[in-house]
């Protein structure tokens, strides 16, 4: 569905509270909606579609439908472009698609309604890793999803444990019931990275998001809620990454 187009326009992009419910007749453009807290179900003519924190729904455009949210307050962030897709369809993905998701989620809106044109270019960078990242997805045969499929057990854990810094990518195959060095071929050809630089990248991403919010005291307490007991090895590793310490980057 999602194959290469040169006319991808961004439209619109926000971050709200959602209403309990509400109804979409022929929806104008495309869409992203990244559901951050609270249940929602989408209801279409043919069929019922349930998306939980943690997920993103492809809305097409054209689409009418009706929402409802549940367990607790909605938040979510949208983004709505055009684009010429073949047969473009509903579809629901994991926001684990890539890691510098955690910043379309908390800032895309902030950067593309109130940033510089800089950070207008940054978005389409940003929006255009989300395409990529599920063309991928789409495009891999049924032997490859059979062969994703082992290694499951070991991403589901990555996602809860993400952040436990006693978390240790070595055992990650047990869990599979594969050797390390089928786990890591596997995973490598997933996510075209080895299972440490994924938590890194990961655990990183999540910390620029917390010093960006502002809702901190200070560095350590950055580096200790991603998972570094270190936090002169985090400031560290995030400077080889980001290019500017985590210092800094509070300071701008």
């Amino acid at each position: 569905m999602f194959n290469y187009t040169g006319d991808v326009k961004i439209i619109s992009s926000y971050k709200m509270k959602s209403k309990p419910t509400g109804i979409i007749k022929n929806r104008g453009y495309h869409g992203f909606t990244f559901r951050i807290a609270g249940d929602s179900q989408y209801f279409f003519e043919d069929k019922t579609v349930n998306v939980k924190p943690g997920e993103l729904i492809f809305l097409p455009k054209g689409s009418s439908y009706e929402w409802r949210v549940s367990n607790g307050e909605g938040l979510y962030t949208s983004i709505n472009f055009t684009a010429t897709f073949n047969d473009p369809c509903v579809a629901v993905y994991s926001q684990e698609l890539f890691p510098g998701m955690g910043r379309v989620v908390q800032s895309f809106s902030e950067l593309w309604n109130f940033g510089s044109s800089a950070d207008k270019y940054q978005c389409y960078a940003l929006f255009y890793e989300l395409l990529s990242s599920i063309s991928k997805m789409e495009h891999s045969g049924s032997a490859e999803k059979k062969k994703y499929a082992l290694i499951e057990p070991a991403v589901e854990y990555l996602k809860k444990h993400i952040h436990d810094g006693e978390l240790r990518t070595e055992k990650l195959h047990d869990l599979c019931g594969i050797s390390d060095t089928y786990f890591r071929k596997i995973f490598a050809s997933r996510f075209h990275m080895s299972p440490r630089e994924y938590v890194s990248r990961r655990r990183l991403a999540d910390a620029r998001t917390i010093i960006e919010s502002g809702d901190y005291d200070n560095i350590k307490e950055v580096a200790a809620a991603v998972g570094y007991g270190d936090p002169l090895y985090f400031s560290k590793a995030f400077k080889n990454f980001y290019g500017v310490s985590p210092s800094n980057l509070r300071n701008e």
